[in-house]
Protein backbone atom coordinates (compact mmCIF):
# COMPACT_ATOMS: atom_id res chain seq x y z
CA UNK A 1 0.00 0.00 0.00
CA UNK A 2 1.23 3.64 -1.03
CA UNK A 3 2.05 5.53 1.56
CA UNK A 4 1.41 10.13 1.08
CA UNK A 5 4.94 11.78 0.53
CA UNK A 6 5.25 13.93 3.46
CA UNK A 7 6.83 17.25 3.01
CA UNK A 8 10.79 17.44 3.84
CA UNK A 9 11.76 19.34 7.13
CA UNK A 10 14.76 21.19 7.30
CA UNK A 11 17.34 20.81 10.03
CA UNK A 12 17.77 22.90 12.63
CA UNK A 13 15.38 24.91 14.54
CA UNK A 14 12.95 27.78 12.71
CA UNK A 15 13.69 31.23 12.41
CA UNK A 16 12.40 32.95 16.23
CA UNK A 17 13.54 36.49 15.36
CA UNK A 18 10.80 39.42 16.63
CA UNK A 19 9.30 38.88 12.93
CA UNK A 20 8.32 35.92 11.07
CA UNK A 21 11.35 34.15 9.04
CA UNK A 22 14.19 36.42 10.59
CA UNK A 23 17.03 34.81 12.02
CA UNK A 24 18.38 35.77 15.61
CA UNK A 25 21.62 35.22 14.21
CA UNK A 26 21.70 38.27 11.79
CA UNK A 27 20.77 40.90 14.34
CA UNK A 28 23.44 42.72 15.45
CA UNK A 29 24.83 42.03 18.88
CA UNK A 30 24.99 44.62 22.06
CA UNK A 31 27.62 44.52 24.64
CA UNK A 32 26.28 45.86 27.68
CA UNK A 33 27.77 46.34 31.67
CA UNK A 34 25.11 45.77 34.16
CA UNK A 35 25.26 45.31 37.96
CA UNK A 36 25.67 41.68 38.62
CA UNK A 37 21.58 41.68 39.87
CA UNK A 38 20.33 43.19 37.31
CA UNK A 39 21.93 40.47 35.51
CA UNK A 40 20.17 38.00 37.79
CA UNK A 41 17.10 39.09 37.54
CA UNK A 42 16.91 39.77 33.53
CA UNK A 43 18.02 35.64 33.78
CA UNK A 44 15.08 35.25 36.36
CA UNK A 45 12.65 37.31 33.92
CA UNK A 46 13.44 34.96 31.04
CA UNK A 47 13.11 31.39 33.03
CA UNK A 48 9.93 33.14 34.52
CA UNK A 49 8.37 34.27 31.21
CA UNK A 50 10.08 31.21 29.35
CA UNK A 51 11.49 34.19 26.69
CA UNK A 52 15.07 34.86 25.59
CA UNK A 53 16.69 37.45 27.25
CA UNK A 54 16.56 39.61 24.27
CA UNK A 55 12.93 39.49 23.96
CA UNK A 56 12.68 40.40 27.66
CA UNK A 57 14.89 43.56 27.11
CA UNK A 58 12.55 44.37 23.97
CA UNK A 59 9.52 44.22 25.71
CA UNK A 60 11.59 46.28 28.59
CA UNK A 61 12.00 49.26 25.94
CA UNK A 62 8.77 48.98 24.15
CA UNK A 63 7.10 49.60 27.17
CA UNK A 64 9.25 52.02 28.50
CA UNK A 65 8.49 53.90 24.77
CA UNK A 66 4.76 53.82 25.54
CA UNK A 67 5.69 55.87 28.89
CA UNK A 68 6.99 58.64 27.14
CA UNK A 69 5.36 61.68 25.89
CA UNK A 70 4.51 61.99 22.07
CA UNK A 71 7.27 64.46 21.66
CA UNK A 72 9.76 62.23 23.51
CA UNK A 73 8.57 59.32 20.99
CA UNK A 74 9.20 61.29 17.99
CA UNK A 75 12.62 62.51 19.05
CA UNK A 76 13.86 59.06 20.04
CA UNK A 77 12.43 57.39 16.39
CA UNK A 78 14.22 60.35 14.75
CA UNK A 79 17.96 59.96 16.82
CA UNK A 80 17.48 56.09 16.14
CA UNK A 81 16.70 56.78 12.42
CA UNK A 82 19.81 58.89 12.10
CA UNK A 83 22.00 56.53 13.93
CA UNK A 84 21.54 54.84 11.03
CA UNK A 85 21.62 51.32 12.97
Amino acid sequence: MAQGHQPQRRAGRPPSGANPGERVKDYPQVSLRIPPVLKSQLYALSVVRSKPQWRILIDAIECLMHQLSESERRLVRDIAKRSGR
